[in-house]
């Protein structure tokens, strides 16, 4: 076999494999809990801030599975391939990493919702798309929280942080839907691109679909 495929497929089990690294999963244990069995059950960085916290939870969760779209996608940079273009094998790694997340093999393929993990990847990737997604993301997360505190009447409850897994479900999603939309208008000629983040994003939106029927029930926060 050619020794650059060789290189692309340990490329790719090493993207998939890394991504199925449980990392809110081992954070909870190490901390005494199996986050499976406290709140949503979901591994992702949201759930995790339920037990934990913003900072004590939700930020380390978050920054290890972003690095596990990041990492993948760096190294990529570095495998010397050239029946494929340098673009379209970032996206390769970046693809078999968010499948691991999703889809982890530790854990019976059971895994997290593939926020954090896609930014990690699409922010290398697509850095300007990814930049302005995160804005909206952040504005709607904003938004969010002062509608629901101001729904429970509630002034105390309008510390940032306090609450903050109650709005990550439909910020989540306006930021994915928002990506591929931004790298068609910036970026048209960047199909396969397009086409990843469209997947990405239908991903996210079925992963918060529960979310979502709350939102439309009026029960997200209650």
């Amino acid at each position: 076999m050619n020794k650059e495929w060789v290189y692309f497929i340990l490329l790719c089990i090493f993207s998939y494999l890394l991504g199925s690294v449980p990392f809110g999963l081992i954070y909870s244990k190490l901390r005494g809990i199996d986050i499976r069995k406290v709140g949503s059950g979901n591994i992702g960085a949201t759930n995790v801030s339920r037990q934990f916290g913003f900072l004590g939870g939700f930020v380390p969760v978050f920054i290890l599975d972003f690095l596990k779209g990041a990492i993948p996608v760096m190294v990529s940079r570095l495998i010397p391939v050239s029946f494929m273009q340098a673009d379209l094998l970032m996206i390769v790694a970046g693809s078999f990493s968010i499948l691991g997340h999703i889809f982890p093999v530790y854990l019976g393929f059971r895994g997290g919702k593939g926020v954090a993990t896609s930014a990690g990847v699409f922010i290398f990737i697509a850095p300007f798309e990814s930049l302005f997604s995160s804005i909206i993301f952040i504005l709607v997360l904003i938004i969010a929280h002062i509608i629901n505190s101001t729904a429970n009447q509630n002034k105390k409850n309008l510390c940032f942080f306090k609450d903050i897994q109650k709005g990550v479900g439909i910020s989540s999603v306006s930021a994915a839907i928002s990506l591929p939309i931004l790298i068609y208008l910036i970026e048209p000629n960047r199909s396969i691109l397009l086409i990843l983040s469209i997947l990405i994003a239908t991903i996210v939106i079925i992963r918060h679909r529960e979310n979502i029927i709350k939102i439309i029930k009026g029960e997200q926060g209650k």
